[in-house]
């Protein structure tokens, strides 16, 4: 059996490439893959912002926790303040010290806030001493 090909012969009219509107449909999908790249990669940075807000607060927080509990006022107490260092300027704080049903414990409550655009956000830690 002999298998012959032909080289030489144009190819037919179906044969010569892409129609326009098969170029034009896979440009809008590729149009439509990046768009939808770019607004993922703008969340996940807003996401990274944010936990980096949460850790710092929490971290804090923990430091404020330490001083109050480390001093231990006994008297019920309510104050609020600025963090003074430099790079924790937009980070503001609230504790309050209350009387538990049992005399001897007390309820130390910090909270650490900062503004998140336009919503304000809070971590809050609780702890008995």
């Amino acid at each position: 059996m002999t298998m012959v090909r032909d080289h030489g012969t144009m190819a037919s009219g179906e044969d010569r490439g892409f129609t326009l509107l098969e170029v034009m449909v896979a440009v809008s999908i590729m149009a439509l893959v990046l768009v939808t790249l770019l607004g993922l990669k703008n969340k996940t940075m807003q996401d990274v912002m944010m936990a980096d807000h949460i850790t710092t607060a929490t971290l804090l927080a923990k430091r404020m926790m330490t001083d109050t509990i480390i001093f231990k006022p006994r008297l019920p107490l309510e104050d609020e303040g600025e963090f003074s260092e430099e790079g924790f300027k937009e980070y503001t704080w609230k504790k309050a010290i209350s009387v538990t049903p049992l005399t001897q414990i007390m309820e130390v409550r910090v909270a650490v806030l900062w503004k998140e655009g336009t919503r304000q956000e809070m971590v809050e830690l609780v702890g008995y001493e």
